[in-house]
């Protein structure tokens, strides 16, 4: 991914009504993110995508694919 495209995957299955879970981060210690693991080909691995928000922005922390399954 490119700064674009991964903005433009995060928005469009937000809006498309993803599922996001609010996890806890451990720097800075407490402050919550958001999670979304997002199926790009069914043939393939999901993205793993966080999110943080603050100071009227939303801030990108990590998007690379998941070693979940």
């Amino acid at each position: 991914f490119n700064d674009a495209s991964a903005w433009e995957l995060i928005a469009s299955r937000l809006e498309e009504g993803c599922c996001v879970e609010e996890v806890l981060m451990f720097r800075p210690r407490g402050s919550k993110a958001y999670v979304m693991l997002l199926q790009i080909d069914p043939s393939d691995r999901r993205v793993y995508a966080k999110v943080q928000l603050g100071a009227g922005k939303i801030f990108g922390r990590s998007i690379h694919y998941s070693t979940r399954h």
